[in-house]
């Protein structure tokens, strides 16, 4: 029985293709923009945790201001943060600054962080030649280049590497190591890729002002975070006099970021939701259609024997098809739309678990819903009345 019912209600359909084509047309663009919409979503959720996968979620970034701008650590104080505050396991101040870089002719204007040794433990950087800023280089002319700003500097026949020379100001600085390439933490106030390392006392050859205003420090992985914050906010209330501590915690910035991406996927279902429900109207109207033109048919079915249950189905059929088949089509453009945004983003395309299940489900649900009014209107007609439609 199902089966026949099927058969002829896909026979009906293809009767009217133009018709048929146009409510597919409403129920396919609907379904992929749910779809869509929700992969994007979950593009961007993924996107902001892979930004922490390189620095990690066990940071605290320090930040310390006054009323004339920057603040200014002292590095005493800094280093024996670990000590005086169990949950930090180290941390490293920076001295932020920029300005043009020169070598052999090429300029790349960046980030200049003047750094100590435990910068590129607490920040996880890794060298891919030669090595780090280290304790003994406290005076030395030595400087560490990001992959991107070691790249802006070469040229085909003279590539920057470990022992180039760089010129920055009245200084030439030798190049001691050029890092792993680094994705841009939310972290961090630099992009690590960017940016020139030297150590803390050379910060005075290349800096007008330099200014210790920052450090990174890292907890222990089992540490609450909150926690954490307030008690570095403690050890620091006495010694900062009238500056001002701010301590940002990764932990809390994700789970900010993600509540407003849960929202960001929130409204972008909803906008693919109505445009699914714009979808179920128009197959809708389009079945009110059919059974304005088929009157005279409906009328003969119920003259002969069929019940009303039978008319209702078959119409109820019609219109579940449609939705499938929309759904079907809406799955594999959605998907294909929100590779096409990661594509242009840059981003790593993941596929959401629900959006599959849920853009099918919504859409077959739309087709029951907005087919189950005109396949009623249809099993009420009249026997007689519709046996006398033209």
């Amino acid at each position: 029985m199902l089966k026949r019912v099927l058969a002829e209600a896909v026979a009906n359909l293809l009767a009217s293709r133009q018709r048929s084509a146009l409510a597919l047309l409403g129920i396919v663009i609907g379904a992929a923009a749910v779809i869509a919409m929700l992969n994007v979503g979950a593009i961007a959720r993924n996107e902001t945790i892979r930004q922490f996968r390189q620095l990690g979620t066990d940071i605290l970034m320090l930040r310390l201001d006054s009323d004339s701008g920057l603040g200014n650590f002292q590095l005493a104080d800094v280093e024996a943060l670990p000590g005086e505050v169990p949950m930090v396991t180290e941390v490293a101040p920076f001295v932020i600054g920029g300005g043009s870089v020169l070598h052999e002719g090429n300029v790349s204007n960046g980030s200049h962080l003047g750094v100590t040794a435990d910068f590129a433990s607490v920040a996880r950087l890794r060298t891919q030649s030669g090595r780090f800023i280290s304790n003994l280089d406290r005076y030395e002319l030595y400087a560490v280049l990001g992959q991107g700003m070691a790249q802006q500097l070469s040229t085909p026949y003279a590539p920057v590497r470990v022992g180039s020379n760089l010129r920055i100001g009245r200084y030439v600085f030798t190049v001691i190591g050029i890092l792993e390439p680094v994705l841009q933490s939310p972290m961090m106030p630099v992009d690590i890729d960017n940016t020139l390392f030297v150590s803390v006392p050379n910060v005075r050859r290349i800096m007008a002002n330099p200014a210790m205003s920052m450090a990174v420090a890292r907890i222990r992985p089992d540490a609450e975070a909150e926690a954490a914050v307030r008690q570095v906010e403690r050890y620091f209330a006495p010694k900062i006099r009238d500056q001002r501590l701010s301590v940002l915690s990764a932990r809390q910035l994700i789970a900010g970021m993600q509540n407003q991406m849960q929202l960001f996927t929130l409204l972008l279902g909803a906008v693919g939701a109505i445009a699914l429900a714009l979808g179920g109207v128009g197959v809708m109207n389009i079945m009110l259609v059919s059974i304005a033109e088929r009157r005279r048919e409906i009328g003969v079915r119920l003259a002969i024997g069929a019940e009303p249950g039978d008319i209702r189905t078959l119409f109820l059929a019609e219109a579940v098809i449609l939705s499938v088949a929309g759904g079907i089509i809406g799955i594999f453009l959605g998907i294909g739309g929100a590779w096409f945004f990661a594509w242009l983003s840059g981003w790593e395309f993941v596929l959401s678990p629900s959006a599959v299940p849920l853009g099918a489900g919504v859409s077959a649900a739309v087709g029951i819903f907005f087919g189950f009014y005109p396949a009623v209107m249809a099993s009420r007609l009249d026997p007689i009345e519709a046996l006398r439609a033209e």
